[in-house]
Order: structure tokens, then sequence, then C-alpha cells
């Protein structure tokens, strides 16, 4: 009988200890996913509260409260900057900004001239540390390593993942409350909702396949809905080739180039993606890389000059704000009948 209820006290406290693991939180923020409600989409990013203190749980599920409205916030990317900036926010410091990310023009000059600390993937953790912030806003992959280091030296971190569209729409409701700008970003997002669905209530019914390919100074790859140019894509209704493939690594956005796959599937248009000096050089490179290898005119989105270059501003660097310009460069690209000669648009 001793040893029933000694059996019986161990399951109990396992079961007790299972669900108090299952249910840990932070200021209301369990550790399942966030759920946009309205889209039945995971947010990147959650903010539990209307007022001050706010529980805020990052893409990284870490968990922080903030008390009170931060006064000195450094934020290390160049993608959450232009978001933060937008709804009225200020940065002490900021890694390298790129040339190639659109900057809101009314703010360009004031980022341009903030410290720097570094580049975007390798941030002087000395130089963030001497601005003594109050709250820490990181890139994850990039900054993940440093994010994590600034963490446990007791700094308020959130790390962002700014990918795709529904990425911008939860990042804008987090750094709203986190501002205390709420009824601007719910504008800004409703803004944006309208002008994507501007979009997309004009497509025609019958939908094109695309190979999305990503091109660095070492390497070609292609990449998969869960990039920038895949997320497009997807609201485009366009079929991307390597939608079902797996990526090079777990969370990749890449899949590992495989030129008889693509000539195999043979798609309308051939998108290119890149990171590399510029843009031109990006084209340079991607056409050099077509003339070398006769493989390629087996597709025929190549073979009769159906290849749009993408610019980095765009799908390289997150537009954030811009995002539906983004939207509107792949449309006009491949549906130019419908939206407009893509000439006719963009620079202007």
């Amino acid at each position: 009988m001793k040893k029933v209820l000694s059996l019986v006290l161990v399951v109990l406290l396992l079961t007790s200890f299972t669900a108090c693991a299952k249910t840990s939180n932070v200021g209301g923020l369990s550790n399942s996913k966030s759920v946009d409600k309205a889209t039945d989409k995971e947010l990147s990013i959650d903010v539990k509260g209307e007022t001050y203190p706010l529980a805020i749980r990052d893409y990284l599920k870490n968990h922080i409260v903030l008390d009170k409205k931060p006064e000195k916030v450094a934020v290390l990317s160049g993608t959450p900057l232009n978001i933060w900036y937008d709804l009225g926010g200020k940065s002490v410091c900021t890694s390298d900004v790129s040339e190639n990310i659109k900057l809101i023009p009314e703010y360009k000059e004031e980022i341009m001239k903030l410290p720097k600390v570094g580049a975007v993937y390798s941030v002087d953790m000395e130089a963030i540390i001497a601005e003594k912030p109050d709250l820490i806003i990181a890139q994850v992959g990039t900054q993940s390593t440093q994010a994590k280091k600034l963490k446990d030296m007791g700094f308020k971190v959130i790390t962002t993942h700014i990918r795709g569209f529904d990425d911008v729409i939860s990042t804008y409701k987090a750094f709203g409350k986190i501002l205390d700008n709420t009824k601007e970003a719910e504008r800004k997002i409703e803004e944006l909702k309208n002008e994507k669905e501007a979009f997309v209530s004009k497509l025609p019914s019958e939908s094109k396949s695309v190979v999305i390919l990503y091109v660095t100074s070492k390497s070609l790859a292609v990449k998969l809905d869960n990039s920038i140019a895949g997320d497009v894509a997807k609201i485009l209704k366009l079929k991307n080739i390597a939608s079902d493939l797996p990526a090079d690594t777990i969370g990749s956005e890449t899949t590992p180039l495989d030129i008889e796959y693509i000539v195999g599937k043979n798609p309308d248009y051939v998108l290119v993606t890149s990171m590399i000096s510029s843009n031109e050089e990006a084209k340079k490179s991607m056409e050099n890389h077509f003339k070398s290898n006769p493989v390629w005119k087996g597709v025929k989105g190549i073979s009769e000059g159906r290849v749009v270059y993408l610019p980095q501003e765009y799908f390289l660097y997150n537009a954030g704000p811009y995002y539906n310009e983004a939207i509107e460069y792949m449309a006009r690209s491949v549906y130019p009948e419908v939206y407009g000669e893509l000439t006719e648009w963009y620079g202007k």
C-alpha cells in the first residue's frame, strides 16, 4: 500500500511540474505561440498590456517587462530602426547603415549621423554598453549571439525578426505600444493593409510560376517562401517552384541550387535577389553566370527574357514602411499589363 501511495505521489508531482512548465509566463505571456486573432498567424513579437508596465515576448520567445517608457534605446539594425523612427522613436546608436536600406526621408540625415557600433553582423559590444541603453533592439540571426550576451549582462533586450509583411505589421503594433503611440501605429497598419489589398484585388486569375535565385559574392542558392521575395511572391499568388524543397539548414531562407530541378519545373519567371556590393554588380554577375552555363537556356524564363532583378532596398533589407513598394515592384515586373510598366514607376 505504501509503495502504491508513493508511486501516486510521484506521478502527481511530475504532472504538477509539467503543467507548471507549460503554463509558465511573464506578465501574462505564456510560452505557447502568440497568434494574431484577425489572421490566425503567429506574431513575430508580442506585447501584452495597453499601458505600462508592458510584458514583451520577442521572436526567440524571450520575455522582458518594461515598467516605464524607455528613454535611451539602442536599435541595432536598419529595418527595426526605420519602423521605430516612423513611430516617433529615437535611437542612441545603430550599426553601419547600408546605402541600400530605404530610410524614411525626413529621418535619413538624423539616422546617418547616429553613433555607429560596427557592422550589423559584428556589433561592438563595448560601444553599445557605453551608451547605457535602457532597452536594446537587436536583429535575429546576425545579432542573436550579441543579444544573448547583453541580456546576460542585465540589459533589457528585444530580438526582432522582420522578413515578411506580417512581421512588419507585428513590429508596428509592438513598437506602437512601447512608444506609447498606438493610434499612429494603427493608422500605419491600416494604410499598409489597404495598399496591399489594392494590389491583391487586381491579380489575374491565371498565376505564374517563379524561381527566386539568391546570389552573393561567393555562392548561388534558391530562396524559399520564408524570405522577403518568397513572401511577396506568395502575396501575389505566384507559384514558387522551390516551396516544397527543404531548407539548407533549420530556419534558413534558402535551399541549395539544383539547375536540373529548375529546368524540369521550367518557371515562367526568374527572380534574382542578391547580397553583393550593388544591384548593378548582382545583375552583371548573374548575366555572366547564365552565359557561362548553357543548361540555363532550358529555362523559358531565361530564354524568353523574363529575368527580374529585385533591388536590395526592397528584397535584401526589409523595407518596413515601404513593404508595399516591394509588392508593387514584383507586381509590375510580372504583370505589367495589369499594374503598369516598371520603368514608369520605379525611381520616381
